[in-house]
């Protein structure tokens, strides 16, 4: 399977250290997903994604792979997302 690198379009905050940004999107359920990830993880509010399942109109998404602890989403770690937020690297 092969992962591609690619980006998702989410509300960028303030984190509570200089050297990260919290982040939030809704899944396809609605949920509103939060978490907090390094500042280079995260360009033009645009978070840095892994996306294992693309599908017609919902793929699955993990976040970025990071050296650090302490980085990531509250409710998990894989989430399924509308495409219409997903930006595909080349």
């Amino acid at each position: 399977m092969e992962i591609k690198k690619s980006y998702l379009k989410c509300e960028v905050s303030e984190g509570m250290f200089s050297n990260e940004k919290g982040v939030s999107f809704k899944d396809i359920k609605g949920r509103d997903i939060p978490g907090f990830w390094p500042n280079d993880c995260i360009k033009n509010g645009l978070l840095e994604v892994r996306v294992f399942e693309v599908g017609k109109e919902n793929s699955l998404i993990f976040g970025p792979f990071t050296d650090g602890g302490g980085y990531g989403f509250f409710q998990g770690r894989g989430f399924y997302v509308s495409n219409d937020l997903i930006e595909l690297s080349d």
